[in-house]
């Protein structure tokens, strides 16, 4: 029974930490991650169950955020991070309370406003 439990342990460990894609620096992720979840933190005052939940979400879409930097560029690329953007928010109204979320939405355009796009028509 302790061998089944020890090769699901290194299987289910070997399959979260290959899911880091190539090209994205997990280290400046995870920074930027912390630096943003605690600015959440400082208006949400999240609990700690939250608060790891919330900061892997974070660091998930950020993740996805560079590789859509990557791929794309002006209003592609605009387009592309405001679809991410409104995942990312519904994806956090699973974490936090309906009070929580209220303020989330509303604090999440100075901790994490979009650039603009100017265009020439």
């Amino acid at each position: 029974m302790k061998t089944l439990i020890t090769i699901l342990v290194l299987f289910v460990s070997t399959n979260i930490f290959s899911q880091i894609p190539d090209g994205v620096d997990p280290i400046r992720i995870k920074h930027e991650a912390d630096r943003i979840t605690n600015a959440y933190d400082k208006h949400l005052g999240l609990t700690s169950i939250q608060f790891p939940l919330f900061k892997n979400k974070v660091a998930d879409y950020l993740q996805l955020s560079e590789k859509i930097k990557e791929k794309n560029e002006g209003r592609a690329e605009l387009d592309a991070l405001v679809e991410m953007q409104a995942n990312e928010s519904l994806a956090m109204g699973d974490i936090l309370t309906r009070l929580q979320y209220k303020k989330y939405k509303r604090v999440k355009r100075e901790i994490q406003p979009l650039k603009t796009v100017d265009t020439l028509e």
